[in-house]
């Protein structure tokens, strides 16, 4: 990817100001440690810089000393913070009640929240019901290393069968509307492909699924077959096509199953072929 200059990252920016968002560059090094700290059990910090800087925008930092480190574990999961998240720590500031803070417990560092109840003993206090507070004590050795300031999240990949399931969910919301003359010119494309009357199902099945026709509506169907393609050898009857709806067969398309299908072999791939081609020539018109 070549590197971009100053004019087109400005037209981005200008363009995402826009649309409403606030960009901001990544142009201030910060320190970034890699040994992880718990959301949990304590655990030792550790003083390894692995990356030495991680870049931030600079109207995310402060004047106090801050750098940024990894965490683990769930304890602060109803904070939203969650194991592989990194967290901005800011230092030389006063925790107050409800700051989320880096601290050292007796040598061991944790991620917790702070707070005082009413006799004015400090807590630190995890963000999960399957964790429990503990006191801050005289005899501990207590050192709040900093006010947790910014967690930064990894982007998540999408896994690809849960787009697939909303793409579709949404196509049968929102169905393509298909004109009368683009379904007749889709009827008459395909009509080549069908050589046997009940391979008109699968034509069939493709205008259920694009709401061209009803389901069940077997006798509208063979109606606009036969008006599209009069003499066409192997015109659709109904009781043929009531006959195929089954199985697989019996749902949309795109959930057609070779091993559970009223034809097998050659013969369903044939029907799925048709019923593809059907489904392409209805979304091109």
């Amino acid at each position: 990817m070549n590197n971009m200059d100053e004019n087109e990252l400005k037209k981005i920016f200008e363009a995402l100001r826009a649309a409403g968002w606030e960009p901001m560059l990544c142009d201030t090094p910060v320190p970034y440690y890699d040994n992880a700290v718990m959301c949990g059990v304590p655990a030792d910090v550790g003083d390894v810089v692995e990356d030495e800087v991680r870049m931030m925008p600079k109207e995310f930092l402060s004047m106090q000393p801050e750098f940024m480190v990894k965490v683990q574990g769930d304890s602060m999961r109803d904070a939203g913070i969650v194991e592989g998240d990194v967290v901005k720590v800011v230092t030389q500031v006063q925790a107050a009640d409800g700051d989320i803070v880096l601290a050292v417990v007796n040598g061991e560092v944790t991620v917790k929240t702070y707070c005082e109840d009413e006799e004015g003993q400090p807590w630190l206090v995890p963000q999960n019901a399957d964790y429990s507070a503990f006191p801050l004590r005289g005899g501990d050795r207590v050192w709040i290393i900093g006010v947790v300031k910014q967690v930064v999240k990894q982007a998540p990949r999408i896994k690809y069968r849960s787009c697939i399931q909303l793409i579709n969910k949404a196509k049968e919301q929102h169905p393509v509307v298909v004109s009368p003359m683009q379904v007749g010119r889709a009827i008459r494309g395909v009509a080549p492909m069908v050589e046997v009357a009940r391979q008109w199902f699968a034509v069939y099945r493709a205008m259920v699924d694009a709401s061209v026709v009803g389901e069940d509506d077997f006798e509208g169907f063979c109606t606009l077959v036969s008006d599209e393609v009069p003499r066409h050898g192997h015109l659709p009857v109904r009781d043929e096509l009531q006959r195929m709806a089954t199985l697989s067969f019996a749902k949309p398309v795109r959930r057609w199953d070779a091993e559970n299908a009223p034809v097998r072999g050659k013969r369903f791939n044939d029907y799925l072929k048709i019923a593809r081609y059907m489904e392409q020539l209805l979304r091109e018109g």
